[in-house]
Order: structure tokens, then C-alpha cells, then sequence
């Protein structure tokens, strides 16, 4: 895929030829994991706005849902956090007019998490409870574990502490039970910063530890970064300094590997004095 992405990027593009159209739009919405685990934004804003164009003209508004998605998704990790909350807000209204409730808890999770980005927590919570009770409903385990993974990214931002713990056990077990072991290690990073938040330190640390084995399975560099930025804090609060500083240089080697400049600077300043910095992995 990396040395193909260029070409692919450019044949989701033909989408704009109508018998090229349908194949375009299922390319992209392939396209768009791939896309945001190398944090290539702006091919996925690309990529996502043709293929909902194509999807409109034709009328296929399931398709369509899936693109607003994945343009929601894009434009969040750009930093474009009120394009993403509008962008989640019409892959909803989509998805409940289409009667599909799995995608209307999907776009309900990522809108969650555009919100908590706005800083309008209070919403975030009550759309991560939405999705949750929507999977619960519908039977899907695996994806109610995605909801409450980003319902305790929420209550931790809201200062409920306890609950998010609680919250991340919930997703890292079903995580488990549905055999996604690089999302069970995204619910152990998680459950590692609300651990540290109320003070269960020696716990954050071991559960640090569990995600970033994960994270190296999978090559998942700019996860690595994260977790190995949250030990050091974890270390830091245990008021052991080198550990911290061992912690924050790898941290800045891992966000060098994944691409992510900024987040390898604050890591290397944070390792010459404290700059304390996000905790969050989130994920839909």
C-alpha cells in the first residue's frame, strides 16, 4: 500500500466518470483505515470528499454515510474539529433516515468524539451512551467495547475518573472477547490514564506496558509514541525522573517513526523538562 498509495489515491479520483463511479466510492471507503493509520490527512479528506460526491449523484445514501465518516474522521485528525463535528452530524442524519441503526451507533461514536475534541464533553457523553446502548441493542459485543473505550475518554475529560476505569475495563474485556488484540491495546493505554488519574499508579504502568507489546505487534508507531509519553508521566508521578526521560526519548523516536513531528518535539522537550501533554487514544 505505501507504494501503491499515490495510484490508488488518484483511481478513487475517477469516481468523477459515472462507470467508474461505484468502484471509486468502495476503493475509497477501503482506502480510508489505511489512510489514517499512516495520518496521511489530507489524501483522506481527498479520497472521502470524491467518493461522497460520487455516492450523492448516484443517490446511494448508505454510501454516502460512509463517506460524510470517513471525511469526519480525516478532517478531526487534521485539527478541523468543527468540519468533523458537521461532517459526523450528516453521516447520522443519513444513516437514521437509511433505518441502519449499526451505522447511525457508528457516526454516533465518531460525533462523540469530534465533540469531546470541541470541549462539549457533556455531549460527547451522552452520544458514547448513545452508540453504546444502540450496539447493546443490536447484539454487537465487539462494537459496544469501541463505545465504551470512548464513553471513558469522555467521563475521564469530565473529571469522572472512576467511571472512565471502569468504562475501560468494560472495552478492554470485550476487546478481548472478539479477538481485536490492537484495540484491547488501545483500551490498556486508556485504562492506564485513568489508573494514573486517581492515583493507582504502580497499576497505569503495567497496563502502559501491556498496549505498547501491542503496539509494537503491529507496527503501530504513533500509538507507541502515546503510550510511551503516558509511562513517563506515570513514572514522573512515581518521582522517578530517569525512567520518565528514558520513557519521553523513546516516546520521541516512536513519533519520529510514525511521522508525527510535533508530538516528537513536545516528547523531546518533555524530556529536557516537564510539558505535559495529551493521555488519549481514542477510536471507532
Amino acid at each position: 500500500l505505501d507504494g501503491e498509495r499515490a495510484g490508488l489515491v488518484a483511481a478513487v479520483q475517477w469516481a468523477g466518470e459515472e462507470r467508474y463511479a461505484d468502484t471509486a466510492v468502495r476503493l475509497a471507503a477501503c482506502l480510508a483505515v489505511y489512510l489514517e493509520w499512516r495520518r496521511s490527512f489530507d489524501d483522506g479528506i481527498t479520497v472521502a470528499r470524491v467518493a461522497r460526491e460520487a455516492a450523492h449523484r448516484a443517490g446511494d445514501h448508505h454510501r454516502e454515510a460512509g463517506a460524510w465518516t470517513s471525511l469526519g474522521i480525516a478532517l478531526l485528525q487534521a485539527g478541523r474539529v468543527g468540519e468533523a463535528v458537521d461532517a459526523h452530524t450528516r453521516a447520522r442524519d443519513l444513516y437514521w433516515a437509511a433505518g441502519d441503526r449499526n451505522g447511525e451507533a457508528d457516526a454516533w461514536t465518531n460525533l462523540g468524539a469530534a465533540l469531546q475534541e470541541a470541549d462539549r464533553v457533556g455531549e460527547a457523553v451522552d452520544a458514547h451512551t448513545r452508540a453504546r446502548d444502540l450496539y447493546r441493542a443490536a447484539g454487537d459485543r465487539h462494537r459496544e467495547g469501541i463505545a465504551w473505550n470512548n464513553l471513558g475518554l469522555a467521563l475521564r475529560k469530565a473529571g469522572r475518573a472512576e467511571e472512565a476505569v471502569d468504562a475501560h475495563t468494560r472495552a478492554r474485556d470485550l476487546y478481548r472477547a472478539a479477538g481485536d488484540r490492537h484495540r484491547e491495546g488501545t483500551a490498556w493505554n486508556n485504562l492506564g490514564a485513568a489508573l494514573r488519574q486517581v492515583g493507582r499508579v504502580g497499576e497505569a504502568v503495567e497496563a502502559y506496558g501491556k498496549d505498547l507489546e501491542i503496539c509494537r505487534e503491529f507496527e503501530d508507531w504513533y500509538g507507541a509514541g502515546q503510550t510511551l509519553y503516558n509511562l513517563a508521566l506515570a513514572h514522573e508521578s512515581a518521582h522517578r525522573p530517569s525512567d520518565a526521560r528514558a520513557c519521553w526519548l523513546q516516546a520521541a523516536d516512536a513519533y519520529t517513526r510514525a511521522n508525527a513531528p510535533t508530538e516528537a518535539t513536545q516528547a523531546r522537550n518533555s524530556a529536557d523538562r516537564t510539558n505535559k501533554g495529551p493521555d488519549r487514544r481514542g477510536g471507532t
